[in-house]
């Protein structure tokens, strides 16, 4: 069962402003090229960008890069770290499907919800787009996200 929302539930200008970025670095493409996305012009996400790997066709994926906002909240960092070693609040299955999802699907999902805290243990809002990219022009070999936490300051 899948946990993905409408984009019109969307209020994080954050997220919004990622979803906007992959359409215009789409084009006429099913998805974007990977070299649109440079260090550069991610600099308006920095922080809160998780990048990951598509491994043997959605078998696995590797965290190529979790941003320092992320790590903060959930207390680690899983950068080059595979999915299916690590643990998760929803569980490591959940996760790996909601990324072979995204990578079928070949388009943005959407994804709202709330997260513990590292630092205090509270409860967290969240709001989060993943799109497919291709450094081929064929097939999703690595995933964007970006995830904004609203209410922290």
């Amino acid at each position: 069962m899948s946990d993905f929302v409408d984009p019109a539930e969307i209020t994080s200008d954050l997220v919004l402003s990622l979803h906007r970025f992959w359409l215009d670095a789409r084009g006429s493409l099913v998805f974007p090229d990977r070299s649109n996305f440079t260090p550069e012009k991610l600099l308006p996400w920095l922080g809160h960008i998780q990048i990951v790997d598509v491994i043997d066709g959605g078998g696995d994926f590797l965290h190529r890069v979790i941003g320092t906002k992320t790590v903060e909240v959930v207390g680690r960092d899983l950068t080059n770290k595979y999915v299916s070693e690590c643990q998760y609040e929803i569980g490591t299955e959940a996760m790996l499907e909601r990324y072979r999802e995204t990578a079928e699907k070949r388009e943005p999902k959407f994804r709202k919800g709330t997260v513990i805290w590292a630092l205090d243990k509270s409860w967290l809002d969240y709001q989060l787009v993943t799109a497919p990219i291709s450094t081929n022009g064929t097939q999703v070999d690595q995933m964007i996200t970006v995830i904004d936490y609203p209410n922290l300051n």
